[in-house]
């Protein structure tokens, strides 16, 4: 008896099978549709006319996330405004590089969407002493995070290692916890060589260049699939620990590791350790590469408000300790040690040829600023710095915390010609301490 001869004779099972023949060819043209709109996102994701609503939006781009919410912490870390009620004028400009910018100016050509400044008066009390958003922006709006992220995921590792789930990172290795990276790029090498971003992978992380490494990386994200798969198919190019090379890749490795070690997902260990005891006002969102495998980006794709990037800022200022309730979160020793340029190839300084990034030295996913009058030489304040003008700002001397989110489509014009610093971001450096020492006696 033919197939449709005994479908015929089974009315009930034919109209079943004709329904989810449909329902499966819908589901799959929905499926393949919003695809199609996710890499539609992906390629104007920097457009002029939509950067800035991007940024605010990735709940809205048709990719997969997860949220962190703030339904079971610990109280705000309040933020009330002045001293006196009063918001305190910027600094009326900065000099960078032999040249005088006006403050107001400059954030309004590099596309500023938030700034907000913070003075810490304790570990538990603290002042808004500037805050404004510009472009549409608001208090409320999620701003991607980009790279700030690598910031946050190295204070998970942080947390990771105070509690034994990881042991010690200058022996063990990236593939001690995630066996698949063996015969990769990330085989034996110590998690804190690929933390100080000295892994000795090979990596183009020209954001400009349509075939970097970093671009490609973008096109398995539009593409939604696994950027586990794409982390396990680098290579090395130089030995580990010996030159600081940028790869946004070792961020993600170190997010594998964290999530094989804890044996629960990246954003599940952020919700239950970081989330739920800093003290945030505002729920976060967290993009994945794809709703089956649904890693989290943690090289930098994470949604958070501004002034929950400057609690942030004021977690580290108090070397691990909650804004909220003054317990502690984060280690002292791990924030020293990230706060250290601990090898010659991660010092600042035109002097050192063993890194991609000059002006600054470099820590666990951190940047550390130069001193004035000794640029070889790491001064105490720090920074967590995103493409296109996002940074975290940490002045101890001062103790000043500036968050500001950004959104430059004009990024790619201030790339420095022969290292992969960027003008935007060294003169987002420059401005940052002009305020923080303004501000020091407030």
């Amino acid at each position: 008896m033919g197939l449709l001869r005994f479908l015929g004779g089974c009315k009930g099972l034919a109209t079943a099978i004709v329904v989810a023949l449909v329902a499966s060819g819908a589901y799959v043209a929905l499926v393949h549709e919003r695809k199609v709109r996710r890499f539609m996102h992906s390629n104007s994701l920097f457009h002029k006319d939509k950067i800035v609503d991007n940024f605010r939006s990735l709940d809205k781009l048709d990719f997969d996330y997860v949220t962190l919410t703030t339904a079971n912490a610990v109280p705000v870390a309040e933020l009330p405004l002045g001293r006196d009620g009063e918001m305190v004028r910027l600094p009326r400009s900065f000099e960078w590089n032999g040249t005088s910018f006006g403050m107001e100016q400059w954030l309004q050509d590099h596309w500023t969407t938030g700034l907000v400044v913070i003075k810490r008066d304790s570990d538990q009390k603290a002042r808004m002493i500037h805050e404004r958003y510009f472009r549409g922006n608001d208090a409320k709006d999620k701003s991607v995070s980009w790279s700030m992220c690598k910031t946050i995921v190295s204070s998970l590792m942080g947390i990771a290692v105070d509690q034994g789930i990881i042991g010690n990172v200058e022996v063990e290795t990236i593939t001690d916890y995630v066996p698949e990276l063996i015969g990769s790029g990330y085989e034996n090498v110590t998690i804190e060589d690929v933390l100080q971003m000295s892994s000795g992978v090979a990596f183009n992380e020209d954001y400009f260049d349509p075939f970097s490494d970093i671009n490609q990386m973008g096109y398995v994200v539009a593409l939604g699939w696994s950027i586990d798969s794409f982390v396990a198919s680098l290579k090395s190019e130089r030995l580990p620990g010996q030159f600081n090379h940028y790869v946004s890749m070792d961020t993600q490795a170190l997010a594998m590791v964290l999530m094989r070690a804890a044996g629960m997902p990246l954003s599940s260990f952020a919700q239950k350790f970081l989330w739920e005891k800093v003290g945030f006002e505002s729920e976060a969102i967290w993009l994945l590469d794809n709703e089956h495998d649904r890693m989290e980006l943690a090289f930098g794709v994470l949604g958070i408000t501004a002034r929950d990037y400057a609690r942030i800022g004021w977690l580290y200022l108090n070397k691990g300790v909650s804004p909220s309730t003054g317990e502690r979160v984060l280690s002292e020793s791990w924030v020293e040690r990230s706060l250290t340029a601990s090898k010659p190839h991660l010092r600042p300084g035109e002097k050192n040829k063993l890194s991609d990034y000059p002006t600054f030295g470099y820590g666990y996913q951190i940047w550390l600023c130069p001193r004035d009058d000794d640029p070889d030489n790491t001064a105490d304040d720090y920074m967590a710095i995103g493409v296109y003008g996002q940074l975290i700002y940490v002045s101890p001397r001062d103790n000043i915390v500036i968050a500001k989110t950004a959104a430059d489509p004009f990024y790619p014009d201030y790339q420095h010609p022969t290292t992969h610093e960027n003008y935007l971001e060294t003169q987002g450096f420059r401005a940052m301490r002009t305020i923080a020492r303004a501000f020091r006696d407030r």
